[in-house]
């Protein structure tokens, strides 16, 4: 489980210190497309970057005592999650899109899976 958290911190901690310090590239990278304004580049460094390295940083505190990590388990679950769901509805509501979008999607379905059993596993 401690594992499980870790990697989420540090894929979540690599994706925030990107977005804060490349906003643009990671946008092109992403998603074939970037913010033309200095606001949607903040946003995009506050938002992806921000929330990214704010949850990176709190599995990280979760991941150090074993009472938090079924905790953390739960709150990666929920946010991959919700970022699951709303992917998901702008693939059915927005149409098809680039191939990130499907490999992310995946990439998200695989982690809630995983943390299910995590959970599910521990708290039994």
């Amino acid at each position: 489980m401690k594992g499980f958290v870790q990697i989420n911190a540090w894929v979540f901690l690599l994706y925030g210190v990107a977005f804060g310090l490349f906003p643009e590239a990671m946008s092109q990278f992403i998603t074939d497309g970037f913010p033309n304004s200095n606001a949607g580049m903040i946003d995009l460094r506050a938002t992806y970057g921000g929330i990214s390295l704010g949850f990176a940083l709190l599995l990280f505190y979760m991941a150090r005592e074993a009472q938090n990590r079924l905790t953390a388990v739960i709150a990666i679950i929920l946010i991959v999650g919700g970022m699951a769901v709303c992917r998901a509805l702008g693939i059915i509501l927005d149409g098809p899109s680039n191939s990130m979008m499907y490999i992310y999607l995946i990439v998200e379905i695989v982690v809630v899976i995983l943390g299910l059993r995590i959970y599910f596993r521990k708290s039994n």
